[in-house]
């Protein structure tokens, strides 16, 4: 085939394509179709296709670790860090935006809103003369005015903005304290997800489907191995931290698993440019 013209002897002992696209898995999928094509321009129509349906052997555990490994050095853990603040911190601390949610279609308008129309039914069913009902009806009314509900709400965001900004300042530091550890731990767990990685890819696959079955395989295992290292020291954490706080939010944000899937796409594509 081309590729044993073009290297020789070398192809059939320890030569490594590396097959680069976009950076989703359909990218991928195209530029191993495109490398399809040019096998068969230059070795013959039927030479793509046979190389795609050859039946071959996933990577071993020991190449799948020193790929993993590659997300150990110094600056790509940096890189990590930083997309960990901004994957979790959308999670996080989007939804203490609903406290801060003011103006007419806010959520404290429309208590204050309700609270008033309430104030006004008890008044209504007080046993006195209608004039009596009326007049007292008309002053609260008047009290309660909407610009007056909207300079509660005013000043309710006021005092809570600089809250909640201290509040998600602190869950960032949670955050990438508890992950820095985790990711200082990587090296001692990387040999033990390429081996759970190579169990799952057991026996021969099609070379075409290779890609993404090892992409998917890689994903899981660093998704895993993040959750159980992080998750419940970022729940406990949190609660402890609402708990304390309980005038600005009841309850904290659900730390979400899809967000480790996103992070864990992420040490792929970052894993992908140094393997």
């Amino acid at each position: 085939m081309e590729l044993a013209r073009l290297f020789g002897g070398t192809f059939e002992r320890d030569l490594v394509v590396s097959v680069y696209g976009d950076e989703d898995a359909e990218g991928a999928v195209s530029t191993f179709h495109e490398l399809m094509r040019s096998l068969e321009m230059h070795g013959g129509a039927e030479a793509g296709p046979r190389f795609q349906d050859a039946i071959v052997e996933p990577p071993n555990a020991t190449t799948i670790e020193r790929a993993l490994l590659t997300l150990s050095h110094a600056d790509r853990q940096r890189r990590l860090l930083d997309q960990v603040l901004t994957t979790f911190g959308h999670h996080l601390i989007d939804p203490l935006g609903a406290v801060l949610n003011a103006g007419p279609d806010g959520a404290l308008m429309r208590e204050l809103t309700t609270v008033r129309e309430r104030v006004i039914a008890d008044l209504g069913a007080l046993r006195v003369t209608p004039e009596t009902r009326s007049i007292v009806i008309a002053d609260v009314g008047k009290l309660l005015s909407d610009d007056y509900l909207a300079m509660m709400v005013e000043h309710e965001e006021r005092e809570l903005r600089p809250r909640v900004r201290e509040l998600a300042q602190e869950i960032l530091r949670l955050i990438g304290d508890i992950f820095h550890h985790a990711l200082g731990r990587w090296p001692e767990h990387a040999r033990s997800i390429a081996h759970a990685v190579r169990r799952r890819l057991s026996g021969e696959v099609r070379l075409a489907e290779l890609p993404h079955l090892l992409r998917e395989q890689v994903l899981d295992g660093i998704e895993e191995f993040l959750w159980v290292e992080t998750s419940n020291d970022i729940e406990g954490a949190l609660r402890s931290m609402f708990a304390a706080r309980r005038g600005i939010v009841d309850e904290p944000p659900t730390l979400e698993r899809s967000a480790y899937r996103s992070f864990a796409v992420g040490c792929w594509k970052l894993m992908t440019e140094h393997a």
